[in-house]
């Protein structure tokens, strides 16, 4: 692993890169990102309908990926919203949409499911879009930031620790992203959980950074192990880090 290439890919939105090809009318990074999208299309409406789904068999998937196609279309980069909270506003509504008409809302339970996103058709009517879509990233940021919250604190980290121990050089928080990101994808986050201890030696062995570094950079390692590991729900968060990533 490259230590520094991560932030890019994992802390940003993973979709994005397909989408300024696709305005300028490349069709065939549409159907790529289409294609890459299906797991999360998979996530957000097995997630709405409280069950596993199969796109063998069940039409609330191809609902889902009609409307993962309407959100490349109506997607506005200067919306300032990340494109993958979008789809997933977008393909919540019509999947919504599709159970009320078949009759089966019945069958979903709404006090345990993730309905708060969701368009309706009325929203759409009576007010404008570009409101609605605001009021409701607005909502899913602070429940994005509380939740964050919640997890920070249960590895004994503050919103005031974060801040105070975020690196101000970029190359610094590009090698503490990297270590992260060895954690996450060596399936040693579970275990740094229980154990609230970072891999040091694990960790230093396979990246090549010093166990002073991340023991300095403790904190702010397990803060972007966490947004990493619950990707799906930070991605709000993940689009603002990477974003923090640019400065010096």
């Amino acid at each position: 692993m490259i230590q520094g290439e991560c932030d890019a890919v994992l802390l940003g939105d993973e979709f994005e890169s397909h989408i300024a090809a696709i305005k300028d009318g490349d069709e065939a990074s549409r159907e790529k990102l289409i294609n890459e999208a299906r797991p999360f299309i998979v996530g957000v409406t097995g997630r709405l309908c409280g069950r596993s789904l199969s796109w063998a068999s069940d039409d609330e998937l191809s609902v889902g990926l009609i409307a993962f196609n309407e959100a490349i279309d109506r997607f506005k980069t200067d919306q300032g919203v990340p494109f993958t909270a979008f789809a997933r506003l977008v393909i919540r509504s019509r999947v919504t949409d599709y159970l009320r008409r078949e009759s089966r809302w019945n069958k979903v339970d709404l006090a345990s499911q993730e309905t708060s996103g969701a368009l309706d058709k009325s929203a759409e009517l009576n007010a404008s879009w570009e409101q609605y879509v605001s009021e409701i990233v607005d909502q899913e940021r602070k429940e994005e930031i509380l939740i964050y919250s919640n997890r920070l604190s249960q590895l004994g980290i503050s919103f005031t620790d974060l801040v105070n121990v975020s690196p101000r050089h970029k190359d610094t928080r590009k090698t503490l992203i990297a270590a992260a990101q060895f954690i996450v994808e060596t399936n040693l986050y579970p275990e740094l959980l229980r154990s609230n201890r970072l891999p040091l030696k694990e960790v230093s062995a396979a990246t090549g950074i010093s166990r002073k570094v991340l023991e300095r950079g403790r904190k702010y390692i397990l803060a972007v192990s966490t947004l990493l590991y619950y990707r799906e729900e930070f991605i709000y968060l993940r689009a603002y880090i990477k974003q923090a990533q640019g400065g010096d």
